[in-house]
């Protein structure tokens, strides 16, 4: 039995969008975890913020950033990331019951304990994770979606309003077995 909601698909199609608005039918008190969100100036993306559910942000990828860790033209702050998403899910994994991770993807997979602790709470039938994973090959990504308790979902536009409204009926549904109760 899938355990682990994610979706992937092309980049912005709507696939974190679409995370905000399960969290939002199915109630914000069950969920913790972060999500990535774009910074962008008028006309172009220009990095990458950390959120949690908890409000805390930080700047996790720049075009501007020195770092020495490149994914693309973006420099990545890994120090910046795992320092509040690594609390984020643990948190949410002590307290909540369905963790969000989104993204799992390139930058992210630069931290070995980030890849760690996604393979630990995936592998845990106990809780319930909703993320959103890179389209794209990479070898520590295809062994998360190859994981047994992970159910993947390709979105597109003419589908994500049909995936919302099924993983928020699905998330319910689960959040009514005792095995997923904190």
């Amino acid at each position: 039995m899938a355990t682990c909601f994610l979706l992937t698909g092309k980049p912005r199609v709507g696939k974190s969008t679409a995370i905000k608005r399960i969290i939002d039918q199915v109630g914000t008190e069950y969920f913790g975890g972060f999500y990535t969100e774009e910074i962008r100036d008028l006309t172009n993306r220009t990095g990458f913020n950390c959120v949690t559910l908890s409000g805390e942000s930080v700047r996790m990828a720049s075009v501007d950033s020195t770092s020495p860790l490149r994914v693309g033209r973006y420099g990545v702050d890994i120090e910046a990331f795992e320092s509040i998403a690594l609390e984020a899910v643990k948190q949410s994994l002590a307290a909540k019951r369905v963790t969000v991770i989104d993204e799992i993807g390139f930058m992210q997979m630069l931290s070995i304990p980030f890849q760690e602790m996604i393979y630990d709470a995936i592998s845990s039938s106990q809780h319930l994770i909703l993320g959103t994973i890179c389209v794209d090959s990479h070898p520590a990504m295809d062994k998360i979606k190859g994981m047994y308790a992970i159910q993947l979902y390709e979105m597109k536009e003419e589908n994500r309003e049909a995936i919302v409204e099924v993983l928020a009926k699905d998330i319910n549904k689960l959040l009514q077995n005792e095995n997923y109760s904190k």
